[in-house]
C-alpha cells in the first residue's frame, strides 16, 4: 500500500460505524480527532500549523520567495452521517503527500504552499461550506437567526468575521476529490480535469388542495394535493430528461398535511433542486414546471427560491495546466464539470483562481460507505496534483496568459 493510500485509511479508522461507513460531521469529537491527527502529520514535515476558531487546520510550508505568494491546496475533513472514506478527505490527504513528496525530494518550492482542511464543508443548520466561508469572508453573521445557530456549536458573529482572511498573496486554489458521479468509472477515464462547478437551484413548492374524508370523498370529487404534487415531480423529471443530458432535477424532500391515513392531503410541500452549468437551462426548466403547474387541476401551486448558487468556472489556465500534465504523462482524461459543490466555490467567488483535479467514484458511489476509489487512482490524481503544483511553482499562473482551454 502506497503512503497515501495508507494515510487515508489510518485516517478512516477515526468515525468508522460497525457498518464500515464513517461518520465524522463538523465540530463532533470525531472531526476533531481527525483534525488533530492530520495536525501532528503536517508538523512533521515541517509546516507552520495552525487550527483556527472556526475548526479549519491550516499549514504552511514557507517558500523561498516571500514576494511570490502561495499555491494553495484544500478540501474538508467532515463527512456526511455514515459517509465514506474518500470524500474531502483525499484532497486533505493528497495535499499532505504533495508535502511529503517536496521534502522527500529535498525541493523548497518559490512560492509558499498552503493546506487547508475546512470544517463543515457538508449541509447543515450554518450552511455548507460554511469553514471556507468564513475564510474567505463570504458568510454573513448578522443573518435574523443565525447568531441563535452559531451559538449552538459556542460559536458568534465575532468568532466569524475573526477567521476571514487576507487573500490577496493566494495565486490559486487547487482541490483534489473523488468526482462523486459515474462518468469516469464507467468511461474508464483516470482523470477528471474540471471545467467549473454547476448552478444549484432550489423551489420550495407548495400544492394547496382541500382535505376530506378518505373514505367518503368519491375520486371525481378530490382536491388531493400530493396527488397534484406527484405529477408535477413526474413532469419534472421527464421535463429534464428532455431538455439536456447534463441537467439534473431532484426531490429529496417531501412532506404532506395533515399527514393522517384517512385524510386526503389538503396541502404538499417539497423541494425541487436544478442543476447544470448553464444557467439557461434551469432557467428553462424551471418555467416548463410553472406552466406544468398550470395545467394540474384541483391544485393551486406556490414557488418560493430558496436558494440560487449559480456556476463557478475554474481558471481557464488552471484547466490548461491540468490538462497538459495529464497528455504529458499519458493519462486518460477528459475536460468535464462538476456537479457537486466544493470549498473551491467560495475560493472563487472571493477571486482567487480555482483548479479541480477528479478521480473516479467506483459506480458513481458517494455520500455512503459503500464510496470507493480505486488505490492506483488515488495515487494517479496526486500525482498530477504534485506535478501541477511544481508547473505552477516554476512558470506562475500570471505568466501562463488567459487562454482558454478547449473543452474536451
Amino acid at each position: 500500500m502506497s503512503r497515501l493510500n495508507e494515510l487515508l485509511h489510518q485516517a478512516g479508522s477515526i468515525g468508522r460505524n460497525g457498518d464500515g461507513s464513517i461518520t465524522r460531521v463538523g465540530f463532533s469529537r470525531e472531526y476533531f480527532q481527525a483534525l488533530e491527527f492530520f495536525k501532528g502529520k503536517m508538523e512533521e514535515l515541517g509546516m507552520d500549523v495552525e487550527t483556527d476558531p472556526v475548526g479549519n487546520l491550516h499549514g504552511v510550508l514557507p517558500g523561498s520567495d516571500p514576494q511570490a505568494g502561495s499555491i494553495v491546496i484544500g478540501s474538508h475533513l467532515d463527512t456526511v452521517i455514515r459517509g465514506g472514506l474518500y470524500d474531502g478527505m483525499l484532497g486533505v490527504a493528497g495535499a499532505i503527500e504533495a508535502a511529503a513528496r517536496l521534502r522527500e525530494e529535498g525541493r523548497r518550492l518559490r512560492h509558499s504552499l498552503e493546506i487547508w482542511g475546512f470544517n463543515m464543508e457538508e449541509s447543515s443548520v450554518l450552511g455548507g461550506t460554511f469553514g471556507s466561508r468564513c475564510v474567505t469572508g463570504k458568510i454573513d453573521p448578522d443573518v435574523p437567526g443565525y447568531k441563535e445557530k452559531l451559538e449552538k456549536f459556542g460559536l458568534s458573529p465575532e468568532i466569524v468575521r475573526s477567521v476571514r482572511r487576507d487573500l490577496e498573496d493566494y495565486k490559486c486554489y487547487l482541490e483534489y476529490h473523488i468526482e462523486q458521479g459515474g462518468r469516469l468509472d464507467a468511461s474508464g477515464t483516470d482523470i477528471g480535469v474540471v471545467s467549473g462547478i454547476v448552478s444549484v437551484v432550489r423551489y420550495d413548492v407548495t400544492a394547496r388542495g382541500m382535505s376530506n374524508h378518505a373514505g367518503t370523498t368519491m375520486m371525481d370529487s378530490r382536491k388531493d394535493a400530493l396527488t397534484g404534487m406527484a405529477k408535477l415531480i413526474v413532469g419534472a423529471e421527464k421535463r429534464a430528461r428532455e431538455l439536456n443530458d447534463t441537467l439534473v432535477f431532484t426531490v429529496g424532500k417531501i412532506s404532506v398535511l395533515p399527514g393522517q391515513e384517512n385524510v386526503i392531503p389538503g396541502q404538499a410541500e417539497a423541494t425541487f433542486e436544478m442543476r447544470h452549468m448553464d444557467k439557461t437551462m434551469t432557467d428553462q426548466l424551471f418555467a416548463d414546471i410553472k406552466r406544468m403547474a398550470e395545467e394540474i387541476p384541483d391544485c393551486i401551486f406556490e414557488f418560493s427560491n430558496s436558494a440560487a448558487k449559480y456556476s463557478t468556472p475554474c481558471d481557464p489556465r488552471l484547466i490548461r495546466l491540468i490538462d497538459q500534465v495529464c497528455e504529458k504523462k499519458n493519462i486518460r482524461h477528459v475536460i468535464m464539470p462538476s456537479g457537486a459543490f466544493h470549498d473551491a466555490n467560495p475560493m472563487a467567488q472571493a477571486g482567487v483562481p480555482i483548479g479541480m483535479i477528479f478521480v473516479p467514484s467506483v459506480k458513481g458511489i458517494s455520500h455512503q460507505g459503500e464510496e470507493y476509489t480505486a488505490p492506483h487512482h488515488v495515487d494517479l490524481g496526486a500525482d498530477v496534483l504534485y506535478e501541477t503544483v511544481l508547473e505552477l511553482d516554476e512558470k506562475g499562473l500570471e505568466q501562463m496568459g488567459a487562454a482558454a482551454a478547449a473543452i474536451k
